[in-house]
């Protein structure tokens, strides 16, 4: 019977590894052009009103109404496209002036997304050739192995980008959260930590600063050396992820010594000011310009070793800005303002792994993959994100490179409003930028494309067809059907599938958008534990040294193509006509609209 039962679990995996699933190519479109004045986004954000402001007035909401103000907005790659924010009635202790309303200009504090900035710093400094990445971080903080204890912590091993992406194995904190700390002790719920079973520590085992609560003070950079290089490694450098505060308080003192600067003049002059963010700043703004929640909060707290006030702090977590200069700062990724194509694109990618399928470090990016945005396809999409929180406040930058799209929450009072907002916001607002997509590619560059030429037979269709994207419907050569051929000497599992068109984001000539063709299979069934059932290659098939994958756009003034240059082929086929994506996700669409009140 136990053997019985052996087979039949056996023969229930080996069912769940033969399941099909289609895997699509990432990324099938461009971003999006996308205006506050389109009719469809604004019906999004109308209904995105009314719930919130409905949540804001109900005895069920998922957050104390009371106390909870906070500011959200959405941006595209060029303006921001909508913003809402909500002032609690019942505000904290304004000791310099009396509290304003919540608004897209109101300081906040936004904790641990300061780390983007520190990481933008050091990309910065790498690109005026000034350090590497791949630099120990003892050539910029020498006192680290000068003061080690032998065989403690290989500090020469860990690297710039070691510490930024969250892989140093270094610990997490010093001084900061110390249960040594009578407050810490009053927020886990005991009076001490002997009256919990810690032992009884020797006073000069106590961390002397870090603390953020009355009567602390942040450390100074040789406190912090002092005391942080006689801890031992969490895990060996490059081992696992583990997520440390320390890391880039250490990014901020190399970052002092490659400039001579302090890191707040280094922030302000290389990403502040270049960006036009005024109302970005690591010293504390008045009260009166920012928002204080009626509850134990970090407003005036200078932070331990993660203080804004000094130079030897606010690298980890420090500053205060806007939701307003925040999507700035957003705007200015999503266009690549600072570091240019190549950098940004390496900036924005996992640099390992989580414990979780979805969930990746980056530097120092939180990057979720899902496959569940679209009601209509299984295409994984990439939401690149940092979040921030300190008591009382809560924040998160979010942006879908896919979509060139922003969103800044910022909360303070109830932290489970943070959830909330971001949740109903981006399954309210991707559908539509979805939709976007592909009826804007099927404008401008599904259609017939036939030669010229009279004595030549070729031409080439293309339709948009749902989260496939851009699909090559027809594709004659010279007489040849050369879709088919193409087909077959692609599908060499012999499987049904489409040649389908993704952009390469890359041009010829000013106004060439090149795309490139690759055969994609309806459904990919997996190969056991290891499925090589993925979608990695393009440019197979070179002719004389030109791609026959290769396909470029001539584009007018308004983006819409007028022909289509086929390299290896060397013919150029002129646009004859437009095809109108189908309408079945525009359908899903209308019923995902209907219960927000926005569709009869």
């Amino acid at each position: 019977m136990v053997v019985f039962q052996g087979w039949l679990i056996l023969w229930a995996l080996s069912a769940v590894l033969v399941q099909s699933r289609r895997v699509e190519p990432t990324n099938p479109f461009p971003p999006p052009t996308l205006q506050k004045e389109d009719l469809s986004l604004g019906a999004i954000f109308e209904g995105l009103e009314r719930r919130i402001q409905e949540a804001t007035r109900s005895s069920s909401s998922p957050w104390p109404i009371n106390i909870t103000s906070f500011s959200v907005a959405v941006t595209s790659a060029s303006e921001t496209l909508w913003t809402k924010s909500h002032t609690a009635p019942i505000l904290g202790n304004y000791l310099d002036g009396s509290p304003s309303q919540m608004s897209e200009q109101t300081y906040f504090r936004i904790a641990s997304i300061s780390k983007v900035f520190t990481v933008l710093a050091v990309l910065l400094q790498e690109k005026a050739g000034n350090c590497s990445l791949r630099d120990s971080i003892t050539r910029y903080v020498p006192e680290l192995q000068e003061n080690a204890d032998t065989g403690i912590i290989d500090w020469k091993a860990i690297t710039l980008d070691i510490l930024a992406s969250q892989l140093s194995g270094i610990p997490r904190e010093y001084g900061q959260s110390d249960l040594t700390d009578p407050f810490m002790d009053r927020e886990y719920g005991f009076d001490n930590p002997v009256s919990i079973g810690l032992p009884p520590v020797d006073a000069d085992d106590v961390p002397p600063c870090g603390s953020n609560r009355p009567g602390g003070r942040p450390c100074t950079r040789k406190e912090i050396i002092d005391g942080f290089t006689k801890r031992p490694p969490a895990f060996q450098p490059s081992y696992k992820a583990t997520y440390s505060n320390m890391a880039f308080v250490l990014l901020g003192f190399a970052l002092e010594n490659m400039t001579g600067l302090g890191y707040a003049d280094v922030v302000q002059s290389t990403i502040f000011d270049p960006l036009g963010m005024e109302r970005a700043t690591l010293t504390k703004p008045s009260d009166t310009e920012g928002i204080i929640p009626n509850v134990t909060n970090d407003w005036t707290a200078d932070i331990g070793t993660y203080g804004p006030a000094t130079n030897e702090g606010g690298s980890t977590g420090g500053i205060y800005t806007t939701t307003s200069d925040l999507a700035l700062f957003a705007r200015s990724v999503l266009t690549n303002k600072l570091l240019g194509n190549a950098t940004t694109n390496a900036w924005l990618k996992p640099r390992s792994y989580s414990s979780s399928w979805s969930f990746a470090y980056g530097m120092p990016w939180e990057i979720f993959r899902t496959s569940d945005m679209l009601s209509d396809s299984d295409r994984i999409q990439t939401i690149v994100t940092k979040a921030g929180g300190l008591h009382g406040y809560s924040s998160q930058l979010i942006m879908i490179p896919e979509y060139s799209l922003g969103l800044v929450v910022f909360v303070a009072g109830g932290g489970y409003a943070l959830a909330w907002l971001r949740e109903e916001i981006l399954k309210s607002l991707i559908p539509v930028v979805e939709e976007t997509s592909r009826s804007q590619i099927a404008s401008k560059l599904s259609g017939s494309y036939v030669s010229s030429g009279a004595t030549i037979n070729s031409s080439l269709t293309l339709e948009v067809q749902g989260s496939s994207g851009l699909v090559v419907t027809s594709w004659i050569s010279n007489g040849t059907d050369f879709r088919a051929r193409y087909t077959d000497m692609s599908d060499r599992k012999h499987m049904p599938g489409k040649v389908q068109l993704t952009p390469a984001q890359v041009s010829r000539g000013g106004n060439g958008a090149v795309w490139r063709a690759q055969l994609v299979h309806e459904d990919s069934p997996s190969q056991g534990l290891v499925n090589t059932n993925l979608i990695v290659d393009v440019d197979n098939f070179p002719y004389a040294s030109r791609s026959l994958e290769e396909f470029v756009f001539e584009l007018d003034a308004s983006g819409r193509a007028t022909k289509v240059n086929l390299p290896a082929f060397q013919i150029v086929l002129d646009r004859q006509t437009s095809i109108r994506a189908p309408n079945t996700f525009g359908t899903q669409l209308q019923e995902f609209m209907k219960p927000m009140g926005l569709m009869n």
